[in-house]
């Protein structure tokens, strides 16, 4: 192995992409930068298959390796010998979990840079998050001290010595492609949506867990206000699992519900780049927004907002300042859920309001 670390002697990099929408979309920064940083060198990413269709058009990698969940030593060897016989000079695994830095050790890959802690001797590249709580200790908010994850990406390419990039490496970036496009365009005609309307997007949003979700009945009545008092048409994004749900939010609130097809991610990332504001929770679709510099308002309950503290012009955070806030919990633990009740549709009206006007 080459000490220490030099850059110039690198041909072959993994890249082990994250697992949910919003952590993907906020490490594209990192995906550019890594790809900026080393043009010449062959780059494959390992990912869950859903999200692959928000790399159509680009350019980030070379090859693209379908990552699903391990559930036997079968399966992680597999893996393992997949990835050994590709023969890379360098992995860079952004998931914090021991499973994802445990195939590049045992495939030998000769550098490894991902974050230490829960993985000692897994990497030998990188470094330690700071902690707030250790494992054995009562669970109250996040484990480690939250930074946005833009940041926490770009501080771990910092260890390559390589350039971030004139935005500092963290503003996402996404692209569409003509297909999507022309896809949108077709849907929104034959859902009888002039062109030219603006269109409000609803994100339900639930697919994490109960805790994150807004009352049905609030989504329902602020699409109609809005509807009623800008001249907006309502549109209810949902995911598979909350087909019902986001029908259900559609019919209270005079709104149409993309259920018919659930949209692939491409097109969703169309249909985003289209919209003229966003009213979600602490969503993927979130970030998909800020990656096309849409407005949008974020209703955030037991999330820490610290991990997501980035590239805010154009958001508006609605939060409520409770004790048992940030739980970071999928179900709220005491039952009473009112970090979500205690936003109203008022101020949610109001928060639209104004970053309609200021980005009219």
């Amino acid at each position: 192995m080459p000490s220490p670390f030099d850059p110039a002697t690198i041909r072959r990099i993994w890249v082990r992409s994250p697992n949910w929408l919003g952590d993907f979309v906020m490490a594209t920064a990192s995906f550019r930068r890594l790809r900026n940083a080393f043009p010449d060198a062959h780059i494959t990413v390992g990912m869950r298959p859903f999200l692959r269709d928000l790399l159509r058009g680009s350019d980030w990698f070379d090859e693209v390796v379908d990552t699903p969940s391990f559930r036997s030593p079968a399966a992680l060897w597999r893996q393992v010998r997949e990835m050994r016989a590709r023969r890379f000079d360098l992995a860079v695994v952004l998931p914090n979990s021991p499973a994802t830095g445990l195939v590049p050790f045992l495939a030998r890959v000769p550098w490894r840079l991902g974050y230490r802690q829960g993985r000692p001797g897994l990497m030998n590249l990188g470094r330690k998050a700071d902690v707030r709580r250790r494992w054995f200790q009562k669970r109250q908010g996040p484990r480690r001290w939250p930074t946005p994850m833009p940041m926490y990406y770009r501080d771990l390419l910092d260890e390559l010595g390589i350039p971030a990039g004139p935005d500092g490496g963290i503003h996402p970036e996404l692209f569409v492609t003509d297909e999507a496009e022309q896809w949108v365009d077709e849907h929104l005609e034959k859902l009888g949506i002039a062109p030219g309307t603006p269109i409000l997007l609803l994100v339900v949003g639930a697919n994490f867990g109960a805790s994150k979700l807004w009352m049905p009945d609030r989504f329902s009545a602020i699409g109609k206000r809005l509807q009623e008092e800008r001249g907006m048409r309502a549109l209810v994004l949902v995911g598979p699992k909350e087909i019902e749900l986001g029908e259900q939010i559609a019919a209270g609130g005079d709104a149409i519900a993309m259920t018919d097809p659930v949209l692939r991610l491409d097109r969703l990332a169309a249909l985003v780049k289209r919209g003229a504001l966003i009213i979600t929770g602490d969503t993927g679709p979130r970030h998909l927004g800020v990656a096309f510099d849409r407005s949008v308002v974020c209703l955030m309950g037991p999330n820490d907002p610290n991990y997501t503290d980035y590239c805010m012009d154009r958001q508006i955070l609605i939060r409520k300042e409770l004790e048992c806030s940030p739980c970071q919990r999928k179900i709220c633990p005491l039952g009473h859920h009112e970090c979500m009740k205690q936003i109203t549709v008022d101020e949610v009206a109001v928060a639209a309001g104004e970053l309609l006007e200021r980005y009219a």
